[in-house]
């Protein structure tokens, strides 16, 4: 049986509308209505929240449907893949701002200046990369709203 149905089941052993449903979990009815014909899926924790409250195993809510273990390793992947890109992010735009920060008390030299340079050039592809990397999240998002 997939998540969609379960959540249907459920739902109806307890005797609770969609809108009583959804409001246990902070979401809309409408939410609720496209859990269980599968249009999307609830979150990660969505789904251990309701594991605990209604007593069903993880196991069964996830294994019997491979579309949303697909969904949840698509984005555990993603996640990875964000914490790897921020990092890179956060390296150039600290270093760069460590070595503008360093040149500005140091005394002149032509080594500083060079120094100042690779700073400003590294707080520059820190920033470069900040705002690609926004618009990539933006894109995800909104494909993911699209899927929705």
């Amino acid at each position: 049986m997939s998540i969609g149905k379960t959540i249907l089941n459920v739902r109806k052993e307890k005797g609770m509308s969609q809108e009583e449903f959804g409001g246990l979990f902070h979401v809309t009815r409408q939410t609720i209505s496209n859990w269980e014909n599968e249009k999307n899926y609830p979150d990660l924790n969505t789904l251990v929240t309701m594991s605990d409250m209604f007593e069903i195993s993880l196991d069964k809510l996830l294994k019997e449907d491979k579309q949303m273990v697909k969904t949840i390793d698509k984005e555990r992947l993603y996640g990875k893949y964000y914490k790897h890109k921020q990092s890179i992010i956060d390296f150039f735009t600290g270093a760069g701002t460590g070595l503008v920060i360093s040149c500005c008390i140091s005394p002149d030299s032509i080594r500083r200046t060079v120094i100042l340079c690779i700073g400003i050039a590294m707080f520059f592809i820190g920033g470069v990369k900040k705002l690609r990397w926004d618009k990539d999240v933006v894109k995800y998002l909104e494909k993911q709203e699209k899927e929705q």
